[in-house]
């Protein structure tokens, strides 16, 4: 399978990697060094991947579009790349709206289309829930947060693709995550 893995110089993108590769398959890894934390964190969750047969690195701003070279043949993209972090979200809208929002619409413009594509995998979160987040998935979403208010437009933006443009995508939440190479 050729995959895409946006975010792959994070915590969950590396570890994802890591696993796409061991199981066999073409990975092609997209991050663009969100600063919300040290690059050099992110470089180091890079740097085992980096060289390994059947791995592309592509530094990538995906809000700036993603290119058809990019995007081509993919059979599986797991969209893990965001802006993350609730307090900072409310001091920096824009930049949680052009990662978390802008670059989800332009990926999903790229794979509009697509003959190969099997399946869009978008990694959201319990902040959609907002306060109601220690509940389960029967409860209403009420971000209380602009991080959890991007996050829950860009899964409306995958249900709109998928719907309107028969973009195949599943939204998956996840709470905390935990392990090797979280982030600070």
């Amino acid at each position: 399978m050729r995959c895409i893995v946006t975010g792959c110089a994070g915590f969950i993108g590396s570890h994802l990697c890591e696993r796409l590769l061991a199981d066999g398959h073409a990975v092609t890894g997209l991050d663009c060094f969100t600063d919300y934390y040290p690059r050099t964190v992110k470089e180091r969750n890079l740097a085992p991947l980096l060289g390994k047969p059947h791995f592309t690195f592509r530094e990538l701003d995906l809000s700036h579009g993603v290119p058809a070279e990019v995007a081509g043949g993919a059979e599986w993209v797991f969209h893990l790349a965001a802006m993350a972090g609730l307090t900072r979200s409310w001091l920096d809208f824009d930049s949680y709206n052009r990662h978390n929002l802008t670059a989800t619409h332009r990926l999903l413009e790229a794979l509009k289309g697509s003959p190969t594509l099997k399946r869009v995998i978008y990694a959201s979160t319990s902040s959609v829930y907002g306060k109601y987040a220690s509940g389960d998935e029967s409860l209403p979403t009420r971000p209380s947060s602009p991080y959890g208010i991007t996050k829950l437009a860009a899964e409306q933006l995958c249900r709109i693709y998928s719907d309107e443009f028969g973009v195949p995508s599943v939204v998956l939440r996840y709470f905390s995550v935990y392990g090797p190479r979280q982030r600070p």
